[in-house]
């Protein structure tokens, strides 16, 4: 029976923790982004995805300083840190201008596999998201060793994530709770000295 009031002790502290994060307590979205990456962070990189691509086609269909005065207009009314970096790690802020080498951007592209990589610091969020040659940018653009990747893109952004957050912690741990209940009702059923005391009837 020390075993079985153990286990509901257990459970029930699981409960109690379980149930106490369905409310805005910590840990928040980005203290827990190494573990878990909240679907808001998802979103923020499909919209950083779009900024690239309508960069590519404005710099591409356009004059390129045109792709330039984009990325200002963003950053001016959307908050959006917009960089470019060439397939060196060196900030392009300007075509045919070369600023200063980025090392997260060059360890990216360095990378057996450059993917899309993503960071919380403080209260912004921070993306590197590579830029694939296609068969029009090389009417313009040569990469070395016949590689994919032209350059990166970085975005940088203040982020708060507690509305989307909070309806999928509260969904998440609900499910959870719900489980740990269950489980803790299947626990206080179970009567173990019953099992043994009709093992040996039987004997």
């Amino acid at each position: 029976m020390k075993i079985k009031y153990m286990l509901i002790f257990l459970l029930g502290i699981m409960v109690v923790i379980s149930v106490s994060q369905i409310f805005s307590i910590p840990p928040f979205a980005g203290d827990v982004f190494t573990v878990y990456r909240s679907g808001y962070f998802i979103e923020l990189e499909k919209q950083f995805a779009v900024i690239r691509d309508s960069f590519i086609g404005i710099k591409t269909l356009g004059r390129p300083v045109y792709g330039w005065i984009f990325l200002e207009d963003i950053k001016e009314k959307h908050g959006i840190d917009v960089r470019v970096y060439n397939s060196r790690g060196y900030e392009v802020a300007a075509p045919g201008e070369t600023g200063d080498l980025n090392r997260n951007v060059l360890r990216l592209l360095n990378s057996i596999k450059p993917v899309t990589t993503s960071r919380v610091e403080a209260d912004h969020y921070y993306t590197e998201m590579p830029v694939r040659i296609e068969k029009r940018c090389r009417f313009c653009h040569n990469t070395p060793h016949g590689e994919d990747v032209l350059g990166v893109m970085a975005f940088a952004r203040r982020y708060d994530a507690s509305v989307y957050y909070s309806a999928e912690r509260i969904i998440i741990f609900s499910i959870i709770s719900l489980c740990l209940l269950g489980l803790m009702f299947m626990v206080m059923r179970w009567d173990p000295e019953k099992k043994v005391k009709e093992l040996f009837d039987k004997k």
